[in-house]
């Protein structure tokens, strides 16, 4: 197997300390505002944060792609590293001075500096990696993507007890996190930069003006598209596992919350496994195969026992499923956009799939509210949605089924 170069090693790490200190950030200021405005206005606080963590990958998708392009992706990134390592030293401030309404803010730049390392780090794989070895470079940093939100998901309660509630101590570890991402994004190798003379578009139409040109290719279309159902798909688990705990096992909001973290361990295990079964190509032949599981799955939440055990091993093939469903996709997306263009298209499908997660927040409060439905009834209804788009896009485009169908058939006679 082709050794992969040494600046993805610099890219895999500061890509994952990154993906760390968001949700340690982002969830000790939500504990932080919980506990300063009461346990009461929790779904508020939660809904609050969530639009400010949303709203920069809408507003500024366009404008990072441009600048993905114009300047070196490596520039790009010890840049927004270096604006992380600002936020967090304010939000230490913030949490010392007790200031609720500037904590929202920060959240908000935060969730900026994420929207402008997306098309630079996504860009910049292509830039590093060779062909052969694109698919496996990607299911490293999709793997370690979701090993950090376990990470950060599980430190924010850790230091949290740890410093007694002091959360501007707390926030020192992200900035600390944040310094270290800094080090490792200035041992990217520098990489010329694709479009020099590009424009910087500010305004979101861009991004649209990217997808109509973007959809004169029906199979990157496709990719982009895919890759955003995905994003719905696990942005939808994410909430509704929370009901899903509570309702059928008596859980708390936090004891539920694990859950989540099974799917991600399937999620980072699914990328390694797509990635060494596509070995030196992009194999989307088994996207069919990963969509199969994301049918299942969720249908097995509806239909299996309350056995904690047997739930927690389908959620993590729901996971093991959504690795194998994306990475392909992902991958493709990089291959196909043109070497001048990738920046923008990927910021495109960033915009796309941050759509996907805000459709994701719609179904769960029409599923909870206004349908009535449980959890588990949610699961089932999100599995058949699932089956739909998918038979559709295997209509579509037949090609992808028959190479699936040749990956079962070399699987079951022994010459994948």
């Amino acid at each position: 197997m082709p050794k992969l170069p040494a600046g993805l090693s610099a890219l895999n790490v500061t890509q994952f300390l990154g993906a760390m200190n968001d949700n340690i950030l982002k969830l000790l200021i939500v504990y932080f505002l919980i506990q300063q405005q009461g346990a009461g206005r929790a779904g508020l606080i939660n809904a609050m944060t969530g639009a400010a963590f949303v709203l920069p990958f809408l507003l500024f998708s366009a404008p990072a792609g441009c600048l993905a392009d114009r300047y070196s992706k490596a520039r790009v990134s010890v840049l927004v590293k270096l604006a992380e390592v600002l936020v967090t030293a304010l939000a230490v401030v913030a949490f010392a001075l007790k200031r609720e309404q500037g904590l929202y803010w920060l959240l908000f730049l935060m969730a900026s500096h994420s929207a402008f390392f997306a098309p630079a780090k996504f860009g910049i794989i292509p830039e590093l990696a060779p062909r052969e070895t694109l698919s496996r470079a990607n299911g490293l940093i999709e793997s370690f993507t979701f090993l950090a939100i376990i990470c950060g998901t599980t430190l924010a309660s850790l230091l949290t007890q740890l410093v007694g509630e002091r959360f501007w101590l707390a926030a020192v570890g992200c900035l600390l996190i944040a310094m270290t991402g800094l080090a490792s994004a200035l041992r990217l190798p520098p990489v010329p930069a694709a479009a020099p003379k590009r424009r910087i578009r500010f305004l979101p139409i861009e991004i649209f003006r990217t997808l109509r040109a973007v959809a004169q290719d029906s199979w990157l279309l496709l990719a982009i598209v895919g890759l955003a159902w995905f994003m719905l798909v696990g942005a939808f688990a994410q909430l509704n596992l929370i009901g899903y705990g509570i309702q059928r096992f008596g859980f708390s909001e936090a004891q539920s919350g694990y859950l989540f973290l099974a799917s991600s361990l399937g999620i980072g295990a699914g990328a390694l496994l797509a990635a060494r079964i596509s070995g030196r190509r992009v194999e989307l032949g088994i996207v069919p195969l990963g969509a199969l599981g994301l049918v299942l799955a969720p249908l097995l939440l509806q239909l299996l026992p309350a056995y904690l055990p047997l739930v927690v091993g389908t959620i993590v093939l729901f996971g093991l499923s959504a690795g194998i469903f994306s990475l392909p996709l992902q991958t493709f997306i990089q291959l196909r956009a043109k070497s001048d263009q990738r920046g923008e298209v990927l910021a495109a499908s960033s915009f796309v799939n941050w759509v996907g997660i805000l459709l994701a927040a719609m179904l769960t409060f029409l599923f909870s509210g206004p349908f009535k439905l449980s959890a588990a009834q949610g699961f089932s209804l999100v599995s058949l949605l699932t089956l739909l788009v998918s038979a559709a896009t295997l209509r579509s485009f037949p090609a992808m089924a028959r190479r699936s169908r040749r990956l079962l058939r070399g699987w079951l006679s022994g010459r994948p």
